[in-house]
């Protein structure tokens, strides 16, 4: 019979060391959670300054008088594909 009361205290301690290493892990988690969604943010944030700025800058040069049509058209497809990317990484940032 104590054989079996120190198998169930035993057990019981392996329990507890269980149950406060899951609180533990829940803890841990929660945090990077945090982490993840404030790194989510400053990403888009930082894409969104980056999509205005060539927009301005693309604006700027479109504006400039002595630029021809063909470099204007080349201009525009290129911050076209700007755009396309910063959408397609802010897409990947949000499953």
């Amino acid at each position: 019979m104590a054989n079996l009361n120190d198998s169930i205290v035993s057990l019981q301690e392996k329990l507890q060391l269980l149950l406060k290493r899951f609180a533990l892990l829940e803890k841990e988690n929660q945090q990077l959670k945090l982490s993840l969604t404030n790194q989510k943010e400053a990403a888009q944030l930082l894409e969104k300054q980056l999509k205005d700025g060539q927009t301005q800058w693309a604006a700027s040069m479109v504006n400039k008088a002595n630029m021809d049509p063909a470099e204007k058209d080349k201009l525009i497809k290129k911050i076209d594909q700007y755009i396309k990317e910063i959408d397609a990484s802010i897409k990947n940032l949000n499953p």
